[in-house]
């Protein structure tokens, strides 16, 4: 199931965008993926991309890395990435990417996908469609616990049923929990964060980046 959810805004005449590894100038487009980065100094932070060129991306994330920081990542669809911090502006992160040859074919055909992925008209299905929110950060606290001051999460990524938060804290599999106002039991456990179950899906009407749990 993907983690992705993506923007691009195209011609009347509705062309392919179309991605050549031989451009000097490379176009950027929108791509808001899911995923993790790592600073230099092992800490890991949940992590959203905003856009992207064969060059640079830019980075939503809650790190503080420093300028010319050496930034490792990975992000569903296009997998790891590698760069140097070039700029920071409040809580979005530029980097330079640093791609073999090999890889950049490889962002090259991904990136020419997800930019035609509407023209194309790939079959969407709701209940597995994930989307990444406009605002990713989350109040976690166990259910039925109000002296427990909540921790601050960042979603990864949401469906209709369920979504993937990074959080720190010791949580187990069916504790239940309270993301923002939305009761939801952990299914999963995994390293920086869970995978929860809500308790009432969310209706196709209401899902959207624009949401809040």
């Amino acid at each position: 199931m993907p983690l992705m959810q993506l923007h691009q805004t195209f011609p009347t005449q509705r062309k392919l965008f179309r991605l050549s590894t031989e451009k000097r100038a490379h176009p950027r487009i929108s791509l808001v993926l899911g995923g993790r980065i790592m600073l230099q100094d092992r800490r890991e932070y949940a992590s959203t991309s905003v856009d992207a060129s064969l060059q640079a991306m830019t980075l939503r994330t809650d790190a503080r890395p420093r300028l010319g920081e050496r930034i490792i990542g990975y992000f569903d669809t296009i997998g790891r990435i590698e760069g140097h911090v070039e700029r920071i502006a409040g809580d979005h992160v530029i980097i330079t990417l640093s791609t073999t040859l090999r890889k950049r074919d490889r962002l090259a055909s991904q990136m020419t996908w997800l930019a035609n992925r509407d023209i194309l008209n790939l079959p969407e299905d709701r209940r597995n469609d994930r989307i990444v929110p406009n605002d990713p950060r989350i109040e976690v606290r166990r259910l039925g616990d109000f002296e427990t001051p909540p921790v601050m999460g960042h979603l990864i990524d949401i469906s209709t049923t369920g979504a993937g938060v990074s959080v720190n804290g010791r949580f187990l599999k069916d504790d239940q929990l309270m993301l923002g106002s939305t009761p939801a039991k952990v299914m999963r456990v995994f390293e920086g964060g869970v995978a929860v179950e809500f308790r009432v899906p969310i209706p196709d009407h209401l899902f959207s980046v624009h949401m809040v749990l």
